[in-house]
């Protein structure tokens, strides 16, 4: 009988919202947790993560899915987020993982779009951590927001907020992004690590995140016409059994049998 369990961390007026789903109540399991990209939540487009959540629990391995402050029913405001208030909330998450019985002390994280670069930043620093996969991933942060930022340096308003579609970026959403190499923080990364890329991402180009998989022995997985959303079922399909098997393979072969090739 799967498991789903609601939770919240922190005080009223700063929480984080989440939610467990388990295999079982009666062991202990490693746990995947999803990190959802720029202005997305616990849920994503097409119901992404739901999706893959329930694949991996069918699997034995437990998953956490939650909103960053400011997004989703996370608490607190979209413009005052940063990819580094993203990266202190993302190791909250861990810590309460972590204090939970059912964890079983291997981790997997996967990170979608800017979920990628804060996957990238936490993965070196957190033992537990055993492996990675990034959809479509903000890795390669200094190149993508570099260009980004002179456009957005041109457009604030007055109070120095850029319109997102009905949402506000500020001047420091900018400064953190290029405050830190997640390309460089990821390559000190001693697990596995997986790659998954639409071929024809109009937000995330393939072909220099190809490159930077290649240079580092990443595993790369190429959606062939895929774009940022894989706005297609069999796009979508392949993500996320790509990515449950990876799963499958990384923290219960290897817990099965510790010599198996990883």
């Amino acid at each position: 009988m799967f498991e789903i369990r609601f939770f919240t961390l922190s005080q009223p007026g700063n929480r984080i919202l989440g939610l467990v789903e388990l295999p079982d109540l009666n062991n202990k399991h490693p746990v995947v947790v999803m990190l959802h990209g720029f202005t997305g939540d616990h849920i994503t487009s097409a119901f992404k993560f739901p999706r893959l959540s329930r694949r991996l629990v069918k699997r034995g391995i437990a998953t956490i899915r939650f909103d960053f402050r400011g997004s989703g029913d996370s608490e607190g405001r979209f413009e005052d987020m940063t990819p580094l208030t993203e990266l202190r909330d993302a190791r909250e998450v861990l810590e309460y993982v972590r204090s939970q019985p059912f964890y079983n002390g291997s981790m997997g994280l996967v990170g979608y779009s800017l979920g990628g670069m804060i996957a990238s930043l936490l993965a070196p620093s957190e033992r537990d951590v055993k492996s990675v996969c990034l959809w479509s991933p903000a890795v390669l942060n200094l190149e993508l927001f570099e260009e980004l930022s002179k456009d957005l340096e041109s457009r604030l308003d007055e109070d120095g907020f850029l319109d997102i579609g009905g949402l506000r970026i500020s001047r420091r959403f900018k400064d953190d992004a290029l405050s830190i190499d997640a390309s460089a923080e990821l390559a000190k990364f001693s697990g596995d690590v997986l790659i998954v890329h639409g071929t024809e991402d109009e937000t995330v180009p393939f072909g220099p995140v190809s490159k930077y998989a290649k240079n580092h022995k990443f595993q790369l997985h190429a959606i062939e016409g895929g774009d940022h959303r894989f706005t297609k079922y069999q796009w979508v399909e392949e993500l996320i059994e790509v990515s449950a098997t990876f799963f499958e393979r990384s923290l219960l072969r290897a817990q099965r049998d510790p010599l198996a090739p990883r």
